[in-house]
């Protein structure tokens, strides 16, 4: 394979990870557009109108188009004279018997970020309440759809191992965490958005380099976790469901209502909540 090629892999691997940062230029303009709207309405008090704000969402092939571009390429790639020759060039970087086991936790690297962010108050797409159902149900998908390819495919691992390499499960749960965190900080904090990738890109690079995933695993397994997040944050399922948040209108009232007869003496006590 030349190194042409191999350079053209590289670089459409972080196109397709980063590919929500070109939308980031557009929401700010519409933001300001939306802004100058609203202070002309009410500088001329007969056109002022009281609108309820509508939040600007990317349309979803902005969501999608990298993440499916990803997968095809990762198809693309599973002729042998691709897998094996990707394959024979990164394992040249390092010894036969390299293991490291680095990749097993580095993948959980963008939760606590996010988090900690969400305690230095960062602002953020989403509440902590949200941002946490919108990661168990992208986790949950990706986990779902990693492991039902992996099972109905049945292919083996580069070091004659079980027949579940393809897609990789530690790319897909890392690259998930990754574009959680990044869909929620990416109009507030594009560098802490960003950096999730940071965990993420290494783990798919371990994989291979540990010899225990063909590159076009850890392709697959990027592109799917990254379409299943970006589908959960644009269709945003539960996102109003809360059941520690008590109704606006809802009080708790308390009643005792004393009560006199000349054979009775007593109170009604009365509780709602």
């Amino acid at each position: 394979m030349s190194m042409v090629r191999i350079g053209l892999i590289v670089l459409f691997f972080f196109v397709f990870s980063f590919n929500g940062m070109s939308q980031d230029s557009d929401s700010i303009q519409t933001t300001s557009i939306s802004l100058e709207t609203q202070m002309l309405n009410i500088s001329d008090p007969v056109m002022a109108v009281e609108e309820e704000p509508k939040e600007d969402r990317p349309p979803l092939f902005n969501r999608i188009w990298g993440p499916i571009g990803l997968s095809l390429l990762s198809v693309d790639l599973m002729r042998d004279s691709a897998k094996y020759g990707l394959q024979e060039l990164a394992r040249s970087f390092v010894a036969d018997t390299f293991r490291t086991h680095v990749d097993d936790w580095l993948l959980w690297g963008p939760i606590p970020v996010m988090y900690g962010a969400d305690l230095f108050k960062v602002p953020a797409k989403n509440t902590v309440w949200n941002q946490t159902k919108f990661l168990i149900i992208s986790e949950a998908g990706t986990a779902a759809i990693t492991w039902g390819l992996k099972l109905g495919l049945g292919i083996q691992r580069p070091n004659n191992g079980a027949f579940t390499a393809y897609p990789s499960g530690h790319t897909s749960q890392a690259f998930c965490q990754s574009q959680v965190l990044f869909n929620e900080f990416r109009d507030t904090a594009p560098l802490l958005a960003a950096s999730g990738f940071l965990f993420s890109v290494p783990v798919a690079a371990l994989r291979v380099l540990n010899n225990r995933h063909w590159v076009p695993d850890v392709l697959l397994g990027a592109g799917v976790a990254m379409l299943v997040t970006n589908l959960v944050y644009h269709f945003e399922p539960l996102k109003d469901w809360n059941p520690f948040k008590r109704k606006k209108n809802k009080t708790s009232e308390m009643m005792l209502v004393p009560s006199f007869r000349n054979d009775f003496m007593g109170a009604r006590f009365q509780l709602r909540f």
